[in-house]
Parts: structure tokens; C-alpha cells; sequence
């Protein structure tokens, strides 16, 4: 039923490289809007936003996320960073603001994609992290203007990116503790064969990097073997059944 509010203990390890700490968390809290017939609960974000007590309110938080992002997510401007400020993509980092600045200027990226366009949607903040900005994107962009890694002249080739998962992590103070980027949503969308960030915009325009990270996810042989088994156990079933 609807503003059922429920609690509940939970011990859910964090699998991340960074452990996060528990005080830091709100895991121990559940406040449901409605309980779903099976899988869980509906959260009702408000009320778990309202217990989080942080200092900085949701609207506030998403002003502040949108402005970062006017600002390159700090990269225009660093003092939007926290001293430990870390940057996190899923196989680059983290890595320090020094680092991160380093690796960002390094690319002039927007010289060689003239129409580089994140397009950004879609900000919530997080119910369970306090100071967590969720959002994602669609990019899309051509590289029509400096050709990649040394060559002169560009591809003249769009690539569109799937839909992905980006946030920022705020202190109290309001400053940016963390950048994460690149995660994708939805693999099937776009022209990088699902991949996210800078590796699937150099995939798209026909430079993909030369490791695994740098290319579409291939299924290994042991998992199509198991699934091959996994088929061949199902139709064994079927047959029994007629």
C-alpha cells in the first residue's frame, strides 16, 4: 500500500575497490512508498532524503551538479574539487584531481569533435548516499576536426554513444569528492558496440584502442559453454514433459 513506511537492517557489503564507509551510507534504512509482490520496495526517495539530514538540499545539489558540468565537471575549474577528490570510469582509476586534470588536458578532445555533445538528463539524487547526484547521458559527436592519435587528417565519423550512468559525490561543504563516468545502461544501443566513455568514442570512429578494455564485451568460451549445457538441460526437460 502506498506510504507504507517500513524499516529494516541489512548487511550488504560494498564490492567496490572503495570501501565505503557505513557512516556514510543509509543502508540500515528503508522507507517504502509501496512493497512490490516480489523484489522488494518502491523507496519513497523524499522521506529517505528528509532522514538523511545533509546539509545541502537535493535541489541545491542538482543546481550544483549542473553547474560543475558548465564547467567541464570541474575541469574548467578545479576548485570545484575537494582536496581528495577522486575521478572513477569502469577501467580507468580512481584517480587524483592532479592525475585526472592531467589525463583530461591531455586529450583535446573537443578539437578533434567539433559537435561534441554529452547531452546530459535525467538528475536524481541518491536516497541511500547522502550527497550523491546521479544523471546520464546520450553523446553523441564527429570527428571532423583534428585527426586521433597523430594522424591528420579526421575520420569525418559520428559516433553515438549508449545511454550511460555518470554522478558526483559532494561533501558537506559542497565541494565534488568524486566524478564517475562512462558506465553504460544499455550495451545495445549506439555504435560503440556498448562501449562507454573515451574507449567507445575512439571504438565508434574506427580507432579502437588495442587491449580488451578498448573493444566491445565478448561472451568468454566457458560462459557460452555453460550456456550451451544450460540450453541443452532445458530441452532435456521439455522432451520428459511431452
Amino acid at each position: 500500500t502506498a506510504n507504507t513506511v517500513m524499516s529494516s537492517r541489512s548487511s550488504i557489503q560494498s564490492t567496490s575497490e572503495k570501501t565505503i564507509e557505513p557512516s556514510t551510507m543509509n543502508n540500515d534504512v528503508t522507507i517504502a512508498e509501496m512493497k512490490c509482490e516480489a523484489g522488494g520496495s518502491i523507496l519513497d526517495e523524499a522521506a529517505m532524503l528528509a532522514e538523511q539530514n545533509f546539509p545541502i538540499s537535493p535541489n541545491e545539489l542538482i543546481s550544483k551538479a549542473k553547474q560543475a558540468l558548465v564547467k567541464d565537471c570541474g575541469v574548467l575549474d578545479p576548485s570545484l574539487w575537494a582536496d581528495d577528490f577522486e575521478f572513477c570510469a569502469p577501467y580507468v582509476g580512481p584517480l587524483s584531481k592532479e592525475r585526472f586534470l592531467e589525463a583530461a588536458n591531455g586529450f583535446q578532445i573537443y578539437d578533434s569533435f567539433s559537435d561534441f555533445d554529452n547531452r546530459y538528463f535525467g538528475f536524481n539524487v541518491d536516497p541511500i548516499e547522502p550527497g550523491r547526484v546521479w544523471f546520464m547521458t546520450r553523446l553523441r559527436a564527429t570527428n571532423d576536426g583534428l585527426g586521433l592519435f597523430g594522424k591528420k587528417e579526421p575520420t569525418n565519423k559520428t559516433v553515438v554513444l549508449p545511454p550511460q550512468m555518470y554522478s558526483f559525490l559532494f561533501d558537506e561543504d559542497g565541494s565534488i569528492r568524486e566524478l564517475t563516468v562512462g558506465y553504460p545502461v544499455d550495451r545495445r544501443q549506439g555504435n560503440t558496440g556498448g562501449l562507454g566513455g573515451m574507449f567507445g568514442v575512439f571504438y565508434g570512429v574506427g580507432q579502437g584502442l588495442p587491449f580488451p578494455e578498448g573493444k566491445p564485451y565478448q561472451l568468454s568460451r566457458r560462459f557460452r559453454l555453460f550456456t550451451k549445457i544450460g540450453d541443452l538441460v532445458s530441452q532435456m526437460k521439455d522432451k520428459k514433459k511431452e
